[in-house]
């Protein structure tokens, strides 16, 4: 297993610098072509230097470069190591075989994936240390880089492209099919967080957030019932400041039930209304694209 956290080790330096020179080589044509003048004069150092926002003017300047799936990465690690070397369920060849055929034909080793083996998101040590060790490979490579406008500072988070991406990534050893969306922020790929909300914040806590100055993502998908009654909002509040006291960066929160939703796609004149946190920003649900609108009724629902 080390020699494959090596590899991957190799892989993710090598297109953290070939993705930072695209960038790079963009932000070198932008400055010339696309000045920024009146964001500029509101922003802080520009002024003062007499220098564009695009040329380096800001007083404080990065170049963000964002991770999209760290779930599927830390779970794909964890499940190679879990399935190959410790239990020896298959053979690396296996799971070489059954991930390019998109677990056809290799479907007992699929459901032991999905149903019995160990994953991040639960608060298990043993599947949260890849999260860590992947986390910091990142995170170390694009905060050791610099841009035209200075360092390069590193994020997890995806937007809503966890969803675009995943429509363009293959299947993984985690047990996600080929075209799936790809796990949501910096939580476990949806529906396998199965230890409640106090599982997910630990094995989420197990990456340093501090080595991500760009941002991280972190949402949480709750049941109504689960913060009915006078003490709901004190345990959701408990919940938020024991995840902050743990490292957390940011939290947010849908207290929605997934039956809803199905309900808003099916019928979106009911629920015109109904506005939901995607990832951040706010919408409307009925005006979403069908496949946002897909991932946020597969988050898992959590209770408390």
């Amino acid at each position: 297993m080390e020699e494959v956290k090596e590899a991957f080790k190799k892989q993710i330096e090598y297109f953290v610098k070939w993705h930072i020179m695209n960038i790079s080589s963009f932000e070198y044509v932008a400055r010339e072509v696309l000045p920024n003048p009146l964001v500029s004069a509101t922003m802080e150092g520009c002024m003062e230097s007499g220098m564009d926002v695009m040329h380096g003017g800001a007083k404080y300047n990065s170049t963000g470069d964002s991770g999209v799936g760290i779930g599927n990465v830390a779970d794909s690690l964890n499940i190679i190591n879990h399935c190959v070397f410790e239990k020896k369920i298959c053979t690396a060849q296996e799971m070489y075989d059954a991930i390019l055929n998109n677990w056809e034909g290799y479907e007992d080793l699929h459901r032991y994936i999905l149903n019995e083996a160990p994953h991040y998101g639960n608060g298990l040590p043993e599947s949260d240390r890849f999260a860590t060790f992947a986390a910091k490979v990142f995170g170390d490579a694009v905060n050791s880089l610099t841009g035209p406008r200075g360092r390069c500072s590193a994020g997890l988070y995806p937007v809503t492209t966890n969803v675009m991406f995943g429509m363009i990534t293959n299947a993984t050893p985690d047990g996600r099919h080929k075209g799936e969306p790809l796990a949501d922020g910096i939580a476990a790929p949806q529906q396998m967080d199965k230890n409640g909300p106090t599982g997910v914040i630990s094995s989420v806590a197990a990456i340093d957030q501090e080595n991500f100055p760009n941002g991280t993502l972190m949402n949480l998908k709750f049941h109504p019932s689960a913060l009915a009654g006078e003490d709901g909002w004190k345990k959701l509040s408990q919940l938020m400041e024991t995840y902050f006291n743990m490292g957390g960066m940011e939290l947010q929160i849908n207290v929605i039930s997934t039956d809803t939703l199905k309900d808003a796609q099916k019928n979106p004149d009911k629920h015109k209304d109904l506005v939901v946190r995607v990832a951040g920003f706010s919408a409307y649900f009925v005006e979403l694209h069908e496949s946002g609108q897909n991932d946020l009724i597969r988050r898992t629902e959590l209770a408390m």
